[in-house]
């Protein structure tokens, strides 16, 4: 409804006849006026004035509609075209300060003083091509506590480095280091003498990790700067010689059995989308419950061979082998109550005892690690005291490390070829300091 009129008199009765007067209705009874009361302009301009008002409000919402559609023009950003500018063009330093909630519960921002930079001797293109995800998250400009990544290229084959060229150029803080020598090479005093600069802390992490928890590069930085008497920090790796042997004692593993016998399934099993073998196979939920081939409740060992027979090559179909191709590993939903029956029971805490060499200890490893990341179980790999676990000088795996540079440089050259061997055990031992396993970190 209308705007009532604003009565500038006193209130009239019937209304017979109009008139105007500057923008004023004249209200009239019987030829006597009674009042005024403000009328719209269209009411009192002349037809010559309503055109040119007309006229100017059909310029100015020509105008406005052009101005905003020049708006919508200049900020719209395909998101394709957004995500790729993010990768390469992102500033180095976030508009927050990257920081992390360790599993313990305590915050830690990432530190100022010195460049975090992650190592990773490039040579393994199926494995890298899951773990870059990964590591572009761990990014600064991403949130996370890394400021640059170097690849250092340890191949020959031409393609993967035309990969890796690729990739890294969609990266602003991604570099790629070219060493001197040509193809694949152990030497590793002229590979760490070429890429590592001093006075940084330096991550190293290994091509053929597929999978970090979120916290892992924060939880080895966090450990490495609270314990400076170490020499190095390592993460809790699963699928690890000496590592499996720990977490199943910490409960993080669980009782599975490799399925003996390909299912038989139902025709329309494939047509519904069946969640054990579809996109959500990796879920324990969806996985049918393990059953013996001798009966319902009979349970016996997994047969396998010993470390000397080299189990992890054993063929398919042949005892300690896998029992099909593509099969998979079911849980047993036992709580755990035969899971001394299980593969895992067979770990050793040694570098080259049963966890290297049998395959089905890293599997039910795997499986496990999937069961614990459906449920939110992840802090059943860490430890307790600090989520340290010391390792006495012990050889084990460096597939993913903090380290300080100068630790590095001041004790090349390397003895012999195996970096391993000198890292995790022969130069902590020497100079008399920890080398530690933090958190848990891969698969």
């Amino acid at each position: 409804m209308g705007k009532k009129p604003t009565l500038l008199g006193s209130p009239g009765s019937a209304l017979r006849s109009w008139d105007f007067t500057k923008g004023y209705r004249l209200l009239t009874d019987d030829n006597n006026t009674r009042g005024l009361w403000r009328a719209p302009a269209a009411a009192w301009e002349s037809e010559s004035a309503q055109k040119i008002r007309g006229l100017n409000k059909r310029w100015i919402t020509l105008l406005v509609s052009v101005f905003i559609a020049l708006v919508v023009l200049v900020s719209y950003r395909p998101l394709a075209i957004s995500n790729a500018l993010s990768s390469t063009t992102s500033p180095s330093v976030p508009l927050a300060w990257p920081s992390a909630t360790l599993v313990d519960g305590t915050t830690i921002s990432k530190p100022s003083e010195f460049k975090i930079i992650g190592i990773l001797f490039f040579g393994r293109r199926d494995t890298l091509s899951v773990l870059e995800c990964y590591l572009r998250a761990n990014l600064v400009s991403h949130g996370g506590f890394l400021d640059e990544i170097h690849f250092v290229v340890n191949t020959g084959n031409k393609d993967d480095i035309a990969w890796l060229a690729k990739m890294v150029a969609q990266v602003k803080d991604y570099k790629r280091v070219e060493l001197e020598e040509d193809g694949f090479t152990q030497n590793f005093n002229s590979i760490y003498a070429q890429s590592i600069e001093r006075d940084h802390m330096y991550i190293k992490i290994d091509d053929d990790l597929v999978w970090m928890s979120p916290t892992a590069i924060p939880e080895l930085v966090h450990t490495k700067l609270n314990h400076p008497e170490s020499f190095a920090v390592l993460a809790s790796l699963i699928n690890s010689a000496t590592m499996g042997w720990v977490q199943y004692r910490l409960g993080a593993v669980h009782s599975y059995f490799p399925e003996r016998r390909p299912p038989i399934l139902k025709p329309s099993s494939k047509d519904t989308g069946d969640e054990s073998y579809g996109p959500k196979a990796w879920r324990a939920s969806a996985l049918p419950t393990w059953q013996s081939p001798n009966g319902e409740g009979e349970i016996e060992a997994f047969p396998h061979t010993d470390k000397k027979g080299k189990a992890d090559k054993a063929p398919i179909g042949s005892i300690g082998g896998p029992p099909y191709a593509n099969h998979r590993w079911l849980p047993l939903r036992d709580e755990d109550r035969f899971i001394a029956k299980t593969p895992i029971a067979e770990s050793e805490y040694q570098g080259d005892g049963n966890s290297w060499h049998m395959w089905t200890i890293a599997a039910q490893q795997h499986y496990s690690l999937l069961e614990n990341l459906e449920k939110g179980l992840l802090k059943k790999y860490y430890i307790g005291d600090e989520g340290i676990w010391n390792m006495r000088y012990d050889r084990t795996n460096i597939n993913l490390l903090a380290i300080w540079a100068n630790d590095i440089l001041d004790n090349l050259p390397f003895e012999g070829a195996d970096d391993e061997q000198l890292i995790s055990s022969n130069l902590p031992r020497k100079q008399h300091r920890r080398k530690c396993n933090s958190q848990y970190t891969r698969s």
